[in-house]
């Protein structure tokens, strides 16, 4: 909040400078602005939740599928050999490709656009999701799942950072939740279609997996198209904008705003943001609350159906309601957060309120046999549990207002979501089939995540407080450099340039004693934004 404080204050400090001196002021309305963020989210937020709709379906119907056909020969897992461990590698696999990737993705998304990028990993992680239905073998499995990490490696770190170019830093976390609450969308579609896919089980000679993987790959392939039309590029050069919007998109961003014209890698960004201890309290707390939201969202319906003894049908479609009742609280949870512009709270409330759900779970797995908790009690207690995705957006928000320019989003950004990553890793090997039914370690395990995010989350005021310190020592101020150079950017425009000019040509014409300030200041702020825009 001190950091953000600073920056509010640089900014307001520039544009009042240069509004003193050259009656320079923003020069669009309230209303025209109001506009088009209604505008940004028709072609930003909404595609892209579609997307990630899309992908997550695509990357978790493992959890669906494993208890179609149960217990017969049609079952997913008898169908391929699957024994021991094999399901839990085929989960985590892909998140070694995306782990990797994340960074790479990130960059190759700021170089093409999202309007490429996006359609593009639709229509091949589709294509992958469909071949897995023609697997036979574990190894099969395990080679698909690896390269559908590579096409969906970006769609959660691109759909932050594209937001950034867009965006204000109080915009992002509202739009942040939407986003992140398609997980919850897709793993209700993905419940209730699994329920309705079953029945094709031996139609046309394949089984209801199979079915599962065809339907549900082909999606991303036939809507990649119309994602590529409603998709923006970049403020800049946007052809879906008037001249009158992009000026206003491209001048209403301050701090923190993301540009088309910055360096797309910079080494030494990257060092800055690995040398920084606030870097590792971001991480370490995603990890700690990534294991545990990867883990409900894949075993959910195993936990369902094994602790608590619901039949398949029932399971999944259980599963659906819990994420289907999430969604609101997803949408107005982070927009509160927005509103007070706050960002402590909004993460430790609702992940201490999941913690009861593990340590129900755990008691009952301990004392299964004499526990008189009902099934449906321990049901409820998903919904408490399921409030840790709450703080996600709440933290990926906070963590892309502390970033400044296209490079240091692409590597923060991309370090932080791989915290997920490798929780999707991590998650799957908690609760294997020898656990089963009462999961109690994987139960128990949880709940000491949880806490350690809690703590560690706490602390991440402290550090940055630290690291604003540290660069006032150095440089005589608390913010980076870059933060300066776009405080100053956001209130210039070529159009505003072109106000400058014009005042400049008067007082020549008119004499005015202080012409000359004027006009040396008119070729320092053009020189800067020429000197940007190469960069």
């Amino acid at each position: 909040m001190h950091r953000q404080s600073l920056a509010n204050q640089s900014v307001a400090s520039t544009q009042a400078v240069l509004g003193q001196m050259h009656g320079l002021e923003r020069d669009w309305t309230a209303a025209e602005e109001k506009a088009l963020v209604r505008k940004l989210d028709l072609h930003i937020m909404i595609p892209c939740c579609i997307i990630y709709v899309l992908a997550y379906l695509d990357r978790s119907n493992l959890s669906n599928v494993k208890i179609l056909q149960k217990d017969t020969p049609d079952s997913f897992e008898e169908s391929l050999g699957l024994q021991g461990l094999d399901f839990n590698w085929a989960v985590s696999i892909s998140y070694f490709t995306l782990t990797a990737m994340l960074i790479p993705s990130a960059l190759l998304m700021k170089k093409i656009s999202a309007k490429l990028y996006f359609p593009l990993c639709m229509v091949i992680w589709g294509m992958i999701v469909m071949a897995m239905s023609a697997c036979k073998s574990a190894p099969g499995l395990f080679t698909a799942r690896f390269f559908l990490g590579l096409p969906e490696s970006g769609i959660w770190p691109c759909g932050i950072m594209y937001f950034s170019f867009w965006y204000k830093p109080h915009e992002r976390a509202h739009r942040i939740g939407v986003f992140y609450s398609s997980n919850s969308i897709a793993q209700a579609i993905s419940g209730v279609l699994a329920v309705g896919i079953d029945n094709l089980n031996g139609h046309l000679g394949l089984k209801s997996w199979q079915w599962v993987f065809i339907i549900e790959g082909a999606l991303p392939i036939a809507l990649a198209i119309p994602i590529w039309w409603v998709l923006l590029t970049f403020p800049e050069d946007s052809k879906n904008l008037t001249d009158r919007e992009r000026h206003i998109a491209i001048n209403r961003l301050e701090r923190g705003s993301t540009r088309k014209t910055d360096v797309t890698w910079d080494t030494m960004a990257f060092f800055r943001i690995m040398l920084r201890p606030s870097t590792y309290a971001f991480f370490f707390s995603y990890i700690c609350i990534g294991i545990a939201a990867v883990a409900q969202a894949t075993f959910l319906p195993t936990i369902l159906y094994s602790l608590m003894k619901f039949s398949v049908q029932k399971a999944n479609l259980y599963t659906a309601i819990i994420n289907i009742v999430a969604v609101p609280i997803y949408w107005t949870f982070p927009l509160h957060s927005d509103w007070t512009k706050e960002r402590m709270w909004h993460y430790l409330i609702p992940v201490a309120a999941s913690i009861p759900c593990y340590a129900v779970w755990t008691y009952q797995g301990y004392h299964s046999d004499t526990s008189t908790i009902s099934n449906m009690s321990l049901y409820g207690m998903a919904f408490l549990g399921q409030l840790l995705l709450m703080a996600q957006p709440v933290m990926l928000s906070y963590r892309s207002s502390t970033l400044y320019g296209a490079a240091e989003q692409a590597v923060g950004t991309s370090v932080t979501v791989g915290a997920l990553s490798i929780s999707s890793i991590i998650a799957p090997q908690m609760y294997p089939n020898k656990d089963a039914p009462n999961y109690v370690q994987g139960f128990s395990a949880t709940v000491g995540l949880l806490a350690a995010s809690l703590v560690i989350y706490a602390t991440i005021p402290f550090w940055l407080q630290l690291e604003a310190r540290q660069r006032k020592r150095k440089t005589g101020h608390a913010l980076p450099l870059r933060s300066l150079e776009d405080s100053e950017h956001s209130a210039v425009s070529p159009e505003m340039l072109q106000r400058m000019r014009e005042m400049q040509e008067l007082e020549v014409h008119q004499g005015p004693e202080g012409k000359a300030p004027v006009q040396q200041h008119a070729t320092e702020v053009e020189y800067s934004v020429q000197n940007v825009s190469r960069v």
